[in-house]
């Protein structure tokens, strides 16, 4: 089992996210878009932060503590400018 590498979310724009879907069941991103837009009222009503884990599209997992500010069916806008698809994110912890 591998050490997930914990980034500044200034460092997302470095990134390319997988081009594939990484959940298999559709239950698992049905919980992931409830958790993410949980996470973004939790981020504009009290500012909170969530850590957001995701692959890239090199197959390696990335974690990042951040702000969500909005969350599409396509993708999170999160604090600072930066997005990330909803395809490559593995979870959302509170």
């Amino acid at each position: 089992m591998t050490q997930l590498q914990l980034i500044p979310k200034e460092q997302l724009g470095n990134f390319r996210f997988s081009n594939i879907e990484v959940l298999r069941g559709d239950w698992e991103k049905v919980y992931r878009l409830f958790s993410l837009r949980r996470a973004e009222r939790l981020g504009n009503n009290f500012k909170g932060k969530v850590r957001i884990t995701f692959r890239t599209s090199g197959n390696e997992t990335k974690s990042v503590d951040t702000t969500v500010w909005s969350t599409t069916e396509d993708h999170v806008s999160l604090k600072g400018g930066m997005s990330i698809p909803v395809r490559s994110i593995v979870s959302v912890e509170f």
